[in-house]
């Protein structure tokens, strides 16, 4: 899978983390380097949503090199569960979670 393949994956999964917590007016800032790509979605909501901590921890997964070519099956559903997150932090490197009223931010981290 494509670096860029494999970003686009990862924005779909946090769009429906957004879009599951009514998130709003969402803005989306993709950076591409040679050690790898970053991810920044940030919108506002007016209350932390309930699992912000766990989510965190879910995407500090340690990275899994041999879930990759799984990916679009394990994770190609339309209905999202809990654990789903821990398979998108089994694609990433480094995920951070900030909330300062209104706005909500995640910042993912993936290495080439």
């Amino acid at each position: 899978m494509q670096e860029r393949d494999k970003a686009k994956r990862i924005v779909d999964e946090l769009l429906t983390y957004f879009f599951s917590n009514d998130i709003e007016e969402i803005h989306i800032d993709m950076n591409f380097t040679p050690e790898g790509f970053s991810i920044k979605i940030q919108g506002k909501t007016e209350e932390e949503p309930n699992n912000v901590l766990h989510l965190l921890e879910l995407l500090n997964t340690p990275r899994d090199l041999s879930i990759e070519c799984y990916y679009d099956e394990l994770l190609g559903i339309t209905h999202h569960e809990e654990e789903d997150y821990h398979l998108l932090g089994l694609m990433i490197d480094e995920a951070e979670i900030s909330f300062d009223a209104p706005i909500f931010e995640i910042n993912v981290f993936r290495k080439k």
